[in-house]
This record gives structure tokens, C-alpha cells and sequence, in this order.
């Protein structure tokens, strides 16, 4: 269990998800390394949400080359400030929780409750949302393991996974009329958003589909994914004294994709 809180006051606060660390897909340990150095001159804590390290679809000599790629921007974000590196357990580092404590690099959590300005952020991974993960366990390892050995042989079959199934969830999801058309998330995932908002919050973060946006919902609430780090295009969200926007990460500098 988590010895750090899950309620937390950040005025500036950047969330990044699915950075899948020592998975042959991860192509971004360049632009990580150098966002983490951009981030360390920034007023800024970090949140990880979720998969930070890829356990399921694990290459040993990967992780120790993504690990060393992003040493240095670890290194540089903790000598500016006394800011704060939050990490969301997401399913594919579960195991790694009681090691990422004991690092005394993160603040471990298995979901974040931010104050920010004048909203409440609730911050999740998202996989416990996911129907074959809750229902079918074994399955769902079995098909990590599955996808995790064709990534070895050809890691865009990593990505061919989600738009497949990020497509589907699309047809299913298409006429549902309390949400918007067409919706960012699989039905499951806005449901839940739903509840949290029904509790008072203002924003719901998740991760795990890396589906990457900002939507809203009803009553000018917020449903928002930072997307993958896996991907050839890498996106965060920033929490500015409670507004939020979604950005995507160039190299050596940041381009501002939506404002909302």
C-alpha cells in the first residue's frame, strides 16, 4: 500500500501516460529525455499515469537503453525546485510498485486527487475500466503476452493493436447520446468518468487506451487522456492553476495542439 497522499494541491501540474519503458515499441526515450530537462526549468510537478515501465511486453536490453536515455532529464528535474514526480500504477507495472517506492523517486498512488485552482482533477490509469481486464484476467495476460512477443518481431503491430481497437470501441460507442459525437473513449471508460464527475469533480484524467484528447462532457466538465509515449507522436496535458490543455511534444521544443 501506498505510504504517500492521494490528495494533493498543484497549481501547475503535467501529465504524461503509457510511456511503456523496455517495450520494443517505445520509440520516444530522445524526446522523453529532452521534455524532462524542458520540464525541470518549468513550475511544473509530473505525473506518470500508468505503464511507465512495460512488464508485460518486456525486453531486458531495451529498458536498460530507455532507462539510460532519461537518466539525465530525472537527474535535471530534481535539481530545480522541490517538485514532484507522481506515479500512477497503471496494469503493466503493477509488480513494480513496492520497487518505484523504495527508489525514493516517486510518489507512488494508485490514482491522484488533485486540487488545482478552483477544480477537482481525478487522476486514474483507467484499466480498471477495462472489461477484459476486470472479467477476463487470464485472457487479457495471455494476449499481453501474445502481442508482446509479435512487438519482438515488429513492434508497429504494438500500435495496429490500439487503432484496432480504439476503432471498434468507436462503432459501438457512436450513438450514445448523453456523449459527444463521436466520443474519445470506449462507453465503459466515459461511464466512469460520469461517476466521478456525479461526486463532485470537474476533470477526470485516464490513460491506457492512448487515446490522446480533451473532451467535454456535460456541465462544462472534463474527460481527458494524455495518450501514449509509445507512439510516433508524443502528447501531454498541462494543469494550469485548474484550466487544462493538451500538447504535443517536438524535440527540443512544444507545440500547443488544444486549449479548452
Amino acid at each position: 500500500m501506498s505510504r504517500f497522499h492521494t490528495l494533493v494541491k498543484e497549481e501547475h501540474l503535467c501529465i504524461i501516460s503509457d510511456l511503456h519503458l523496455g517495450n520494443p515499441s517505445f520509440v520516444q526515450g530522445e524526446n522523453l529525455d529532452s521534455f524532462l530537462k524542458y520540464l525541470s526549468q518549468k513550475n511544473s510537478s509530473l505525473c506518470i499515469n500508468g505503464d511507465g515501465i512495460d512488464l508485460l511486453q518486456l525486453s531486458i536490453p531495451k529498458l536498460a537503453l530507455d532507462i539510460h536515455s532519461i537518466l539525465r532529464g530525472l537527474q535535471g528535474f530534481f535539481a530545480h525546485g522541490k517538485k514532484k514526480i507522481y506515479y500512477v500504477i497503471g496494469n503493466h507495472d503493477i509488480y513494480m510498485e513496492a520497487f518505484l517506492e523504495d527508489s525514493g523517486i516517486f510518489n507512488v498512488v494508485p490514482f491522484l486527487d488533485v486540487i488545482s485552482g478552483d477544480r477537482r482533477i481525478h487522476i486514474e490509469h483507467g484499466h480498471l475500466y477495462d472489461n477484459l481486464f476486470i472479467n477476463f484476467p487470464r485472457l487479457y495476460i495471455q494476449v499481453a503476452k501474445l502481442l508482446g512477443f509479435c512487438v519482438k518481431i515488429s513492434p508497429s503491430l504494438f500500435h495496429l493493436y490500439f487503432k484496432i481497437s480504439n476503432f471498434f470501441s468507436w462503432l459501438k460507442n457512436r450513438n450514445h447520446l448523453w456523449l459527444p459525437n463521436p466520443p474519445l473513449e470506449n462507453l465503459v471508460f466515459m461511464r466512469a468518468a460520469k461517476e466521478f464527475f456525479e461526486r463532485g469533480f470537474d476533470m477526470v484524467v485516464f490513460g491506457h487506451t492512448h487515446r490522446f484528447g480533451i473532451q467535454d462532457i456535460w456541465n462544462n466538465k472534463k474527460y481527458a487522456n494524455a495518450g501514449s509515449w509509445a507512439d510516433k507522436t508524443a502528447h501531454y496535458l498541462m494543469i494550469d492553476e485548474g484550466e487544462i490543455n493538451l500538447r504535443e511534444w517536438l524535440l527540443s521544443y512544444e507545440m500547443e495542439m488544444t486549449s479548452l
